[in-house]
């Protein structure tokens, strides 16, 4: 091989490097980057594809890809639960993704049913409790806390909360629509107080006995019992047997106009790996959806469960029919 092209190569190479080391990821995302800076560092150290975070509310992100259309600079959309979601599917701002390595990191419920999004960890909306007021015995399912034996006891979130709304959609998903009616207006008879803005003011309520049932993500509890391992709250894991616990998590799918679709579903692979969903939902006190991955110790205390296997997309688009009934049901 003569000197001129041993040059060419090693140019041609080292222009390869650079092109790699200088590629750069835009994730629109509702958490902000600093949130975010440990979960990627690795990834960027691996491949030297760095990434960029912008971030921002949810309606916002959504509108904003929507709106930027073609010249958007988004590669990937991250939310907060499969409503948000689904009305960034029904927007059209998702491509499917393309990833053997997904599908098998994944299970099918939490891969959107067209593969425009997936959820990366998962918490369950869970019954909590009163524990010096309340036995598990006396608990079973969603719909049960509409029964009379819990009237002024029980304490949820407000409607307009999309946790609430999730929660409720699912319950449509499994009962139809006029049962589900009859169980939301069956926990606005059973209320202890007005719905509140907050999960936290749920958990509060419970431990001053304000009521004694409640609805609530599990990790929000986390650091109430990491704090105090003698809270009187905890979680209690419903419709076992039957539906199983509702589950809504955080999610990412890859914008329609991505220019970086095969960085874009690297980045996919390496998030839902094991190696990687340990850690990051441990630090969201949530579950990781690659079931290989191990649990955080409080989680593990929480107990085993069996999750709802109905898909994250089919109780999505069943929101706006849940919004309706919820409001029927003067659910506040």
């Amino acid at each position: 091989m003569n000197f001129s092209l041993k040059v060419l190569l090693l140019s041609c190479t080292l222009l390869t490097s650079l092109s790699a080391a200088e590629k750069t990821l835009t994730i629109y995302s509702v958490y902000p980057g600093d949130k975010l800076e440990a979960v990627f560092k690795p990834f960027t150290k691996r491949t030297g594809i760095a990434v960029n975070v912008v971030s921002a509310k949810s309606k916002f992100l959504i509108d904003r890809i929507k709106r930027e259309g073609e010249n958007t600079i988004a590669d990937l959309h991250l939310d907060k639960d499969l409503v948000y979601h689904t009305t960034a599917t029904q927007k059209g701002i998702y491509q499917p993704f393309k990833s053997k390595v997904v599908e098998e990191n994944v299970p099918a419920n939490f891969i959107e049913t067209n593969k425009n999004w997936f959820t990366i960890f998962y918490r369950s909306r869970v019954i909590m409790y009163n524990r010096d007021l309340v036995s598990p015995r006396e608990l079973s399912t969603y719909s049960d806390l509409g029964n009379k034996k819990w009237k002024g006891k029980l304490c949820v979130r407000t409607s307009n909360s999309t946790y609430s709304q999730a929660l409720s959609a699912s319950i449509v998903a499994h009962l139809g629509s006029n049962k589900a009616l009859n169980v939301f207006k069956s926990w606005v008879a059973n209320f202890a107080m007005d719905p509140t803005s907050s999960d936290r003011d749920v958990i509060r309520a419970l431990a001053a006995g304000k009521c004694h049932v409640g609805l609530v993500n599990s990790y929000y509890l986390a650091p109430f019992i990491e704090a105090d391992s003698e809270y009187p709250v905890r979680p209690f894991f419903a419709n076992q047997g039957f539906s199983n616990a509702h589950v809504n998590g955080v999610g990412i799918g890859i914008t329609k106009y991505s220019k970086n679709v095969k960085e874009a579903t690297m980045l996919l692979e390496y998030l839902s790996s094991k190696e990687v969903q340990a850690p990051v939902a441990k630090a969201f006190d949530q579950y990781p959806v690659n079931p290989k991955a191990p649990l955080s110790p409080t989680l593990v205390d929480f107990g085993s469960f069996e999750v709802d296997k109905i898909n994250v997309g089919t109780v999505g688009n069943l929101v706006e029919t849940t919004k309706e009934l919820m409001l029927k049901a003067e659910y506040k």
